[in-house]
């Protein structure tokens, strides 16, 4: 079984170990640019002897944010700002990918009156049930991830993540809970694969077959009426035909019904509970992940004490994303790989972080000085 330590090539990817920052949006954006103050964090962590970088979610259209001050790429005026962020992780050694979003029904908006579309007219947020995308509109988004990818290779990124997972418009489609389309593109498991996986064909057409491309699915869903795990592997096989060259496998860590003026809608997050153990996600991972031919990536609380490296050695995953903890302990990696777990500040996972990115920049309870 590979260590931790151990090397990973994907095409013209070259890790010099399994351990991988999690796409966690900071907040730090200015006018959906990256900021000195983002480009120094992603500098700061890519110092700390990381094998890969995935920069956070980047919107492939203006009315689809997920968050407030989350980067876009959406338009060539973002190139250059993009350009000088790839630069600077790459100056400290580390590849690095950009993830690419299209928020759908969870799109933010200030006035929450303001539409949102989705698969099916199926709240994921607070505010009026989403209008269900037309067919037009749906070819559109596809055209958008294709420009976006091709945006992110122009700035100098080594891949591209299509996020498909937790609850944003690809994931939407996904799950049963979301799409009760009767067309081409909802009922049956092919048909609400659909999108996501023209979305990866177009996006390997357009940049072509040595751009590593990967995708960030649900390995599992803690959703009553949400995907289940057989259709979770059996999407995973598609993605990977379809051009897939590593899958990040996430999920639905919880998931809860809100109410707004009477109208219900799912809460859902990626987040596993406290009372959920250290790689409670990583089974699932290994289910899909069977077979399948390309490296994963599991994630998941997989920075305490000696997980990473099992779930290495159950061969239930390539590689270890480590997010939240990485905000804490930005020394974590370090101290991993030096064998000084013991001396990690641990995350509390009070959510302060996520609670602060829903309105400006990240903030932690255990990193004051963040």
């Amino acid at each position: 079984m590979p260590r931790l330590t151990d090397p990973l090539e994907v095409k013209s990817l070259k890790l010099r170990n399994r351990l991988v920052m999690a796409p966690m949006v900071t907040g730090l954006a200015i006018d959906h640019s990256p900021s000195k103050a983002q480009i120094a964090w992603y500098t700061e962590h890519a110092k700390k002897g990381l094998g890969l970088v995935i920069v956070e979610s980047c919107g492939i259209d203006p009315n689809a944010i997920i968050m407030p001050n989350m980067l876009g790429i959406w338009d060539d005026r973002f190139i250059p700002g993009l350009t000088h962020l790839s630069s600077a992780i790459h100056a400290e050694g580390v590849p690095v990918v950009l993830q690419i979003v299209h928020g759908g029904a969870r799109s933010i908006r200030e006035d929450l009156r303001v539409e949102r579309l989705g698969p099916s007219n199926i709240p994921v947020l607070p505010g009026p049930a989403p209008r269900p995308m037309t067919e037009n509109e749906i070819l559109e988004v596809i055209q958008s991830f294709v420009k976006a990818a091709l945006r992110a290779k122009q700035a100098g990124f080594d891949g591209v993540e299509i996020h498909a997972a937790h609850y944003y418009l690809l994931s939407e489609f996904l799950s049963p809970y979301t799409n009760r389309r009767i067309d081409a593109w909802g009922g049956s498991l092919e048909n609400r694969a659909r999108l996501s996986i023209e979305v990866v064909k177009a996006v390997r057409e357009a940049v072509g077959p040595d751009f590593p491309l990967f995708c960030r699915m649900h390995a599992v869903e803690f959703v009553e009426g949400g995907l289940d795990e057989n259709d979770s592997r059996l999407i995973a096989k598609a993605l990977m035909e379809a051009g897939v060259d590593i899958l990040n496998a996430s999920g639905v860590g919880q998931s809860s019904k809100g109410e707004w003026e009477g109208q219900a809608y799912l809460n859902t997050s990626s987040v596993l509970p406290k009372s959920m153990p250290p790689g409670t996600f990583a089974p699932y991972t290994e289910r899909i992940r069977t077979g399948l031919g390309v490296p994963v990536i599991a994630v998941g609380k997989m920075a305490e004490k000696g997980v990473a490296q099992q779930v290495l050695d159950r061969d239930q995953a390539d590689l270890i994303a480590i997010a939240r903890q990485l905000i804490a302990d930005p020394e974590t990696i370090v101290k991993i790989l030096s064998g000084r777990e013991d001396e990690i500040t641990r995350c509390k996972e009070c959510l302060a972080c996520f609670a602060a990115i829903r309105k400006g920049a990240i903030k932690c309870s255990v990193n004051t000085e963040l």
